[in-house]
């Protein structure tokens, strides 16, 4: 370090320090103020206070605290520690201990840091030594007067501070002479006192402290001074040190420009000029340290050196480049807006220009505050020009708008605050809540941005600024809104046009606008801030004097809008005082002049008959209603008691002698009667003065009146000696008053009557409270109840709890909540305690709980709240015995038609197995003669062709075998027929059970009728063969042309109707000579009629019209079509009698018909009724000898597109494995005949044809416990060419499952392929079996498939039962056959049956 850092001493330094500072010497004894600098000595209130009578306590101990130089920093158990720092009178002190003999104590005018709750943050913090102190002046502060408050703003000029080249000048550095003293100062009177001014608005801490900063000189030994031009400190030249020195001590900002290349150096002070750059400047040049401004200094520093004269510049604005301050949030630099006045001043020596101090001087806060007072001067001019609110906030946004620069101004938001009435009652407790504002203006903000919508409801919302607005609206000072903090989102500044240097703004300050400090804020000012100027105090004491200034104006505008309104209000009160004195005054002079006639005009609007009359009995003066009560004419006066005239005359010595009492009594009542005059109708009414009877229900009618009721009283005003002067009679119409009497006595009569009746009543009547109490009944309520009678008055009695069953007393109370609640009649029935008897006609006494139905009407009070209710109680044991006993006979009906039904399916049961043993051994008997029939020819045919002849004896064996097997054939085939005939008679006693039950009912599905009625020829192609019968449809035009390919209807029961009239049709065709039966098949979109249609059709049956039929179950159905249906026949035709006795219940045409033919005579009558359910009708027609035509119409609607798709793959699968048989379709193109040979198709099929089965069906396995139907469906399906395995019932059904090539064994695999493995295709399951029955079977299976057990997807199940019910077929398929076949049934029809469902699984497996 050079020697003349080392010169520098503790004087020179407290000379350079602009802190009032002094120091006392410890020794000698007593301790004493030796020196003191110039600070110190200009200010005399601080001698004063260190020099205070040492009996002061504070001074005491300041003293204590000063001549204490224990360390501050001991340790242990030493003494105690003395603090480097105190407060004392209002000033923050610091001490310096220098080698134990002297301290140097230095005053600070800022008291020591401590915890600060800054308003605009919120908060409390903590915070270190500060920095250079900023102000703020909060609106408790502020003054009053905003004229005082810009006076008092005006920055004042700082103390000289001397310098210190002059001071050294003075003296040398050995000769400074401090001022000694020899004790304490004294001298108080002459030093003014240390105190704040009143218009200083205050300093406060800032809200941050700056990053802790090595000290000045430590960086100015750590710069590189050896890589500038200057070279090392140590070869610096003396004049460039010594001028160092002086700038280093000096407080002003000071820089130095040395040499040729101008390099800069500078004090501390300037070093907060140079912002982030500092210490980078030191050792540049000054071209390098001020890119904007260099060349402009050097040229004007080569001018200086030719002068050699100093150079003033005027104001210079820059701007100071600012790092981040550390915990201040921010993480950009910044610039800040600076205005310095500098000057140039050379450093000449031996007339050479060595360097350049650079001196300068920060105006920035003179600047500022000019700025900012001219624009609160300017707005203040304009606000005050306002004459209400709305255009204050109008003026406001205009002159902020107007304001030049706009530095200031970068943004600007004002909201006016309003009332929000619906918040208000909805919540009243809170104050925000209940407060809207609307957008008055902006400043840089775009229409409809967010950050300035048009109106914000203050309510608990964190979306943009709603928050803050509402902490605002409620707080007394500006809010301050910072983006570091993030109370101030940058994500709303996008598209906001900023104003002055187009700088986002960093902070912003919500600024709550109220007239007065108790009032609410009638606005909101949002105001961005300089983005170039920190927010220290000067710029909060701009923001406090803008929110003063805007608060001043507004109260002003209110104060003045409160003026002109009280001015207005006086104005209305005075006109409306005046008003009333006048019409005082007025009211006032027309009762002086009108006092005579009031009593007349009052007397002529009442209602009531006044007079004045004399003693003498002269009326003088009488109102109209007197003379229109009493019914005298004319309007003159009465003299000598002329109005007597009207009075009955029973009556006028009533008025006399009452008249005559006035003379010794004060005044006198009496009643008497008028006459009704002819032109009473003019009379007031005379229930004018009366009460509103209408309210109590009362009819007064008086129009048929022969007299006037009048009730008087009269009044004798006399005079002093007693004598009477006038008297005064009042006349008053009672005649409704005696009406109302008479009807009151007329209705306690007719009480009296009703509360006879009620005794005498069938129902038991009562009136109750709410509780339960009884408060009157009548006999039968108590006898009901059976409930001795007592006197209500003095016996509380609740009659409920007692008298009704206990599980009704809920239901009870329910109903009377409910009656209450409503305020609506109730009924309930209950049940009493009490029994109910009577005889059932049978000579059987009834004992049956007592059954009452109560009415439970409310009962308003006058105040229309429910008190009590009435009602009545009326017995309704009798009608609830009766419905008990319908029910019961119900139940046992419904029992009885179960017993019925299990009747009839166990006779169908037991009537279907053997029939159906007995058709399948009669097929194969006739099969079995057949084919020996064929042998027989066969082996004739070869010994002829053998022998060339026959002998005659050969001849006849061979015709008497084959007669012989001809006549078992027929007798077979009769077998057949017989057994067929038996079924059909089962199948129509059970079709008539579910008639007679009205269970049966219609089903549709979507189905090809022309398939349908094929498959019903083909039932009869074998009969029709075998008794020489052409058998053939014909599909008619009409059917073509609709189009038709699926209908939606019941094919089971048209099916059945179709089996009836074909059975009927061959039975009486196979006798005659021409055998021709025909089914036609037409189609329509009307109804049929007897005009089109060859038939006479059947008028409907009684029983479908009362409704004995169930209807068809809802379906949504399509435009209807009539399927029409002719079965045409060539037999013996029938007579009109045996017509007319057709389609009845057990009736034939005629006896012979049974005689010859049989049958039951249901069929006809089944399919009548079949027909009707199905929406259609049943005819015939018919000749004797040449055939008869049974024509029937059904029904049926059009099906949808996903039904008839439905039905397509349907009929496609059932065609693909009737193909794979080697089945044709039958055709129905053309009308021939369906013929074949008989022993084509009653032989056993062809080995061709039982290949082609057993490809798709490889085995069957046949569950049946009856061994006959057993071992003869085993034998007709081996005969079939069939694998065949047999189980007797569930239970070994199931065991055998196991031992076929379906079962998946436990190892994964099928049995396929091993010894003694059944190849199953499909299992023939009867339902009635012991063990286990079939459906419980069926559904093992299924459950075994759906846990993999089965292999080869689904197992086809085909259940065979003589089990014929619609429910007990329902019943299998849900069980999980995949069809039912009822017994009985002949081996083609199961071939068959087979077929379809292995056609329709095999189609399901490949869809």
């Amino acid at each position: 370090m050079p020697p003349s850092f080392l010169d520098t001493g503790l004087i020179d330094l407290l000379e350079a320090d602009p802190r009032p500072s002094f120091i006392v010497a410890l020794t000698p004894d007593p301790p004493t103020i030796v020196y003191t600098n110039p600070a110190f000595s200009a200010n005399d209130g601080l001698l004063s206070t260190i020099t205070a009578d040492a009996a002061n306590p504070s001074a005491a101990k300041l003293w204590q605290w000063i001549t204490n130089t224990a360390s501050s920093c001991g340790t242990g158990s030493g003494p105690v520690p003395n603090p480097p720092s105190m407060s004392h009178a209002s000033v923050y002190w610091t001490r310096v201990v220098v080698q134990e003999q002297m301290v140097v104590v230095g005053a600070n005018e800022q008291l020591a840091p401590k915890k600060v709750r800054l308003d605009v943050t919120g908060k409390d913090m903590s915070v270190s030594p500060p920095r250079p102190p900023s102000r703020l002046v909060t609106s408790d502060d502020a003054p009053s007067d905003p004229t005082e408050a810009l006076s008092s703003a005006t920055p004042q000029p700082a103390l000289p501070t001397p310098e210190v080249g002059l001071r050294r000048a003075k003296s040398s550095p050995g000769a400074v002479q401090p001022t000694a003293m020899s004790g304490p100062i004294a001298g108080p009177e002459a030093l003014r006192p240390l105190s704040r001014s009143t218009s200083d608005p205050g300093w406060i801490l800032p809200g941050v402290m700056p990053v802790e900063q090595p000290p000045f000189l430590e960086v100015i030994h750590g710069v590189d001074w050896a890589a500038t031009p200057l070279g090392p400190i140590d070869k610096w030249p003396p004049r460039l040190e010594q001028t160092f020195e002086q700038i280093l001590v000096d407080s002003r900002p000071m820089a130095i420009y040395w040499g040729p290349q101008y390099v800069t150096i500078y004090n501390e002070a300037f070093s907060q000029l140079c912002g982030s750059k500092h210490p980078a400047l030191l050792g540049m040049t000054v071209e390098m340290a001020w890119q904007e401004a260099g060349e402009q200094l050097k040229d004007n520093m080569r001018s200086i050196a030719q002068k050699q004269r100093g150079m003033e510049e005027d104001e210079w604005r820059f701007f100071v480049e600012r790092a981040p301050e550390c915990g201040d949030g921010e993480q950009h630099s910044w610039l800040e807006e600076t205005y310095l006045k500098w000057s140039i001043i050379p450093i000449i020596e031996n007339n050479e220009c060595l360097g350049f101090m650079h001196p300068a001087v920060d105006t920035t806060s003179m600047r500022l505050w000019e700025r900012r007072m001219k624009m609160l001067i300017d707005l203040g001019e304009v606000l005050v020009t306002a004459r209400d609110v709305q255009s204050y906030w109008e003026k406001t946004i205009q002159e902020l708008e107007a304001v030049e620069p706009r530095y200031d101004i970068p943004l600007a938001v004002l909201y006016h605050v309003e009332e929000d009435l619906d918040a208000m009652s909805l919540n009243s407790a809170t104050t925000n809540g209940s407060k809207v504002c609307q957008l008055a203006g902006t400043l840089g903000v775009p229409e409809g941005h967010p950050i300035a919508p048009a109106t914000l409801n203050l309510g608990p919302s964190d979306e943009g600024l709603l928050a803050s607005y509402s902490e605002a609206l409620s707080a007394h000072h500006p809010l301050l809104l910072r983006t570091a903090d993030g109370s101030f989102p940058e994500h709303l500044f996008e598209g906001v046009e900023w104003r002055g240097f187009g700088d986002a703004c960093r902070a912003a300050v919500i600024i709550p606008i109220r007239p007065t400090k108790e009032e609410n804020a009638m606005g909101l000012l949002l105001l961005g801030l300089n983005p170039r100027r920190p927010y220290d105090n000067d710029y909060r004491q701009f923001i406090s004097l803008l929110s003063q200034k805007l608060t001043t104006s507004l109260a002003s505008i209110v104060l003045l809008e409160e003026e002109a309104r009280r001015g207005r209000n006086a104005a209305e009160q005075a006109a409306y005082d005046q008003a009333m004195l006048k019409e005082k005054l007025a009211v006032q002079t027309r009762e002086t002049n009108e006092s005579i006639q009031r009593f007349e005009a009052v007397a002529e609007f009442a209602p009531v008959g006044m007079c004045f009359g004399d003693v003498e009995g002269n009326i003088t003066f009488a109102n109209d209603a007197w003379y229109k009560i009493t019914g005298y004419p004319g309007t003159s006066p009465i003299s000598n008691q002329g109005f007597l005239s009207c009075v009955k005359e029973e009556d006028r010595h009533v008025i006399v002698a009452q008249y005559d009492k006035l003379k010794t009594a004060r005044n006198v009542e009496f009643e008497f009667r008028v006459k009704m005059q002819a032109n009473d109708d003019d009379l007031p009414p005379p229930t004018r003065n009366s009460p509103r009877y209408e309210k109590a229900g009362l009819d007064l009618s008086l129009d048929d009146l022969k007299e006037r009721h009048v009730l008087a009283t009269a009044k004798a005003e006399r005079a002093a000696d007693g004598s009477i002067l006038r008297v005064l009679t009042c006349l008053t119409d009672v005649t409704a008053h005696k009406q109302t009497a008479e009807e009151a006595v007329h209705r306690a009569q007719q009480a009296e009557n009703l509360k006879r009746m009620a005794e005498l009543a069938t129902v038991g009547m009562y009136d109750m409270g709410i509780d339960g109490r009884l408060l009157g009944a009548n006999n039968v309520f108590f006898e009901m109840c059976g409930v001795a009678k007592v006197d209500l008055s003095e016996v509380e009695l609740k009659p409920w709890k007692v008298c009704v069953v206990e599980e009704d007393c809920v239901l009870l109370a329910e109903k009377i909540d409910r009656m209450v609640l409503e305020d609506r009649v109730q009924t309930v029935e209950v049940r009493l305690k009490t029994t109910w008897t009577a005889d059932d006609g049978g000579g059987h006494k009834v004992v049956f709980p007592r059954w009452v139905q109560a009415t439970l009407m409310p009962v308003k009070s006058s105040e229309g709240v429910v008190k009590s209710f009435t009602g009545c109680l009326t017995d309704v044991s009798l009608q609830k015995w009766q419905l008990e006993r319908e029910k019961q006979r119900k139940e046992e009906a419904i029992e009885s038609k179960r017993q019925q039904e299990n009747f009839i399916d166990m006779t169908s049961h037991e009537m279907r197995n053997p029939l159906s043993a007995i058709i399948h051994c009669a097929d194969a008997i006739t099969a079995t003669l057949t084919r020996v029939q064929e042998l027989v020819s066969s082996d004739a045919c070869r010994q002829v062709s053998l022998h060339n002849g026959t002998t005659a004896a050969t001849d006849e064996s061979q015709a008497d075998a084959t007669a012989l097997m001809e006549r078992s054939i027929e007798n077979a085939e009769t077998i057949v027929e017989c057994a067929q005939h038996q079924k059909r008679i089962v199948d129509d006693i059970l079709t008539m059970s579910k008639l007679d039950s009205k269970l049966l009912a219609i089903t549709p599905i979507t189905v090809n009728p022309i398939q349908m009625v094929q498959e019903a020829l083909k039932m009869f192609e074998v009969e029709a063969r075998r008794v020489d019968i052409n058998l053939s449809m014909v599909i008619c035009q009409s059917y073509r042309d609709l189009g038709i390919r699926f209908l939606d209807f019941d094919p089971s029961r048209l099916k059945q109707v179709l089996i009836n009239l074909l059975t009927n049709a061959l039975k009486f065709t196979k006798t005659g000579p021409t055998r021709n039966v025909s089914v036609a098949v037409s189609a329509s979109e009307t109804r049929p009629t007897e005009a089109t249609s060859l038939v006479q059709f059947i008028p409907r049956s009684q029983e479908d019209e009362e409704g004995g039929s169930p209807p068809p179950p809802p379906r949504e159905r399509g435009k209807p079509v009539y399927l029409i249906f002719e079965v045409k026949d060539t037999g013996q035709g029938l007579s009109e009698d045996e017509k007319n006795s057709l389609f009845q219940r057990f009736v034939q045409a005629s006896s012979r018909t049974h005689v010859k033919y049989g049958g039951s005579g249901l069929g006809l009558f089944i399919s009548r009724r079949l027909t009707e359910l199905q929406n259609g009708a049943i005819g015939v027609a018919s000749q004797p000898g040449v055939g008869s035509t049974f024509a029937f119409y059904i029904e049926a609607a059009t099906p949808s597109d996903a039904a008839i798709r439905d039905a397509e793959a349907a009929a496609a699968a059932t065609a693909k494995a009737a193909g794979a048989a080697g089945l044709r379709a039958m055709s129905g193109d053309s009308g021939g005949g369906l013929r074949t040979k008989r022993s084509t198709l009653l032989q056993p099929p062809s080995p061709p044809l039982a290949t082609a089965i057993a490809a798709p069906i490889r085995g069957v396995m046949v569950v049946e416990d009856n061994l006959i139907n057993q071992q003869i469906t085993r034998r007709g399906l081996l005969n079939m060419g069939f694998t065949v395995d047999v189980a007797n019932h569930g239970i070994e059904c199931l065991e055998k499952l196991g031992r076929t090539d379906r079962f998946v064994r436990d190892g994964g695999g099928a049995g396929a392929g091993g010894e003694g493995v059944f190849p199953l295709s499909i299992i023939l399951m009867d339902i009635e079996m012991p063990v286990q029955d079939g459906l419980t079977c069926t559904r093992k299976i299924r459950e075994l498939e759906a846990r993999g057990k089965i292999s080869g997807g689904r197992l086809p199940i085909i259940a065979v039962s003589a089990n014929a019910r619609l429910e007990q077929i329902l019943e299998a398929k849900q069980a999980g056959c995949d069809d039912v076949l009822v017994k009985p049934y002949r081996m083609p029809e199961l071939l068959e049956k087979m077929r379809l469902v292995m056609g329709r699984l095999g189609g399901e497996d490949q869809r």
